[in-house]
């Protein structure tokens, strides 16, 4: 069964407060390898909050990083952790000479990352920082690649220009086939995750899951990608959180 999918970067309270924009960013897509088979390629990123230029390294790393898989899934390359440390290094190298140019510093330019490139039999995964990745399991619930990356306190994390080396970068492959996958940014991670016992809130999904799979066509999807975006800056979850909110869905159940 083919890919459906939905996402949504929404601005939180916080920031419309002080007059900022959003700097979650979000980029998705299904591409087709050589065979014919669905790719789907996924990138998040959150900006540092006291970063000068944080949304646009989030928007810039999303781009980059989108672009580059695109052209691996159609050309039925596999990703390997070379290529994805050369293309890091790319978007890094990239940063500083913005940052050159404007005057700034790299960590000017600070931001997450998280992704996957998931084919019909492989899936690989790779994250900087905090926020989290959740997929099925053979089991029928959901479960996280890594739990984020946080220090002492909950609003400390790691970001992809911390060095050039990325020595906080996980990545994996998981040699099987995955058929529903969540990426989200730490504005989510309360509603998302129980910090208390490290488990993933298996409601919260199985609810959002189940309304993805009975979109049977395209226009169903489209409409549950609206109320989505309605979702995140509504009053229940902006109750929750004041931070900006990424929240990436899609099944192929």
């Amino acid at each position: 069964m083919r890919w459906k999918a939905i996402g949504k970067s929404v601005i939180g309270t916080s920031h419309i407060a002080s007059g900022k924009a959003c700097e979650d960013a979000l980029q998705y897509i299904v591409e087709k390898d050589t065979h014919g088979n669905e790719v789907l390629i996924c990138c998040v990123s959150d900006g540092a909050g006291s970063a000068q230029y944080a949304g646009e390294a989030s928007a810039f790393c999303t781009s980059e990083v989108l672009s580059s898989l695109s052209a691996l899934a159609t050309a039925g390359t596999a990703l390997t952790e070379a290529y994805l440390y050369s293309l890091l290094e790319d978007i890094y190298d990239e940063l500083q000479t913005q940052a050159n140019a404007n005057g700034a510093e790299i960590y000017d330019y600070s931001c997450t990352l998280l992704g996957c490139f998931i084919t019909p039999t492989q899936a690989v995964f790779f994250q900087i920082g905090d926020g989290a990745i959740v997929r099925d399991d053979a089991g029928g619930a959901y479960t996280y690649i890594w739990w984020p990356h946080n220090g002492e306190y909950q609003n400390v994390t790691a970001f992809l220009v911390d060095d050039r080396n990325f020595s906080h970068l996980q990545m994996t492959v998981i040699e099987e086939r995955i058929d529903e996958v969540a990426l989200f940014t730490d504005g989510i991670q309360m509603l998302a995750l129980n910090n208390e016992y490290k488990q993933v809130h298996q409601p919260f999904f199985s609810s959002l899951f189940q309304h993805l799979r009975m979109a049977d066509v395209d226009d169903k999807v489209n409409m549950l990608n609206v109320k989505m975006e309605a979702y995140l800056g509504g009053d229940r979850i902006n109750a929750r959180t004041d931070d900006d909110k990424t929240l990436f869905l899609a099944t192929r159940l």
